[in-house]
């Protein structure tokens, strides 16, 4: 069809000929086809039991929804630091550090560079009063905790409007 259309434009009706003949036999046969048959490329399901087909009975029948896995626990060594890292009025991290060099030691997998995430701390544990050390150790525990879940945002509360169509909901008759 598009060679047809093409030798037409060029000014070829004798070349389109064939072409736009071919097409028509095809367009023929899919006309006079009592059924066309195109593949599925879906998953094939399994045949329907005509024996218990309406008939509401439920017995030996599975549930077929997956089971829901619990989330993660939340890893609370890189929480606790980072919480830590940001009080200002902390003066002494040392549990804390000591308690963030054993996570990266047994957990270092997530990304964070090793080398670095040590030195941080090392700057800190010489001065704990210094803010830039801090924030930069901060930053990095920052890069290693683990997103929280998804969740369901809650729907907004009714406002005024709202209400007042909840309450003429409620007393209107039912029909």
């Amino acid at each position: 069809m598009f060679q047809a259309e093409t030798r037409l434009r060029q000014g070829d009706p004798a070349g389109a000929l064939p072409f736009a003949e071919k097409a028509l036999g095809f367009i023929k046969e899919a006309q006079q086809a009592e059924r066309i048959y195109v593949p599925h490329a879906s998953s094939h399901t399994p045949p329907i039991d005509e024996s218990r087909r309406l008939t509401g009975k439920r017995e030996g029948l599975e549930h077929s929804a997956l089971e829901l896995a619990p989330a993660d626990a939340r890893d609370p060594v890189p929480g606790a630091a980072w919480r830590a890292l940001g009080e200002a009025g902390a003066a002494d991290p040392t549990t804390v550090l000591s308690n963030l060099e054993s996570w990266l030691r047994t957990d270092a997998s997530r990304g964070v560079d090793p080398l670095a995430f040590a030195a941080a701390i090392d700057a800190v544990r010489r001065d704990p009063t210094c803010a830039a050390c801090r924030a930069s150790l901060r930053g990095m525990v920052w890069t290693a905790l683990k997103p929280p879940p998804p969740q369901v945002a809650r729907r907004p509360e009714a406002d005024a409007a709202g209400h007042r169509y909840l309450e003429a909901l409620s007393r209107e008759p039912a029909h």
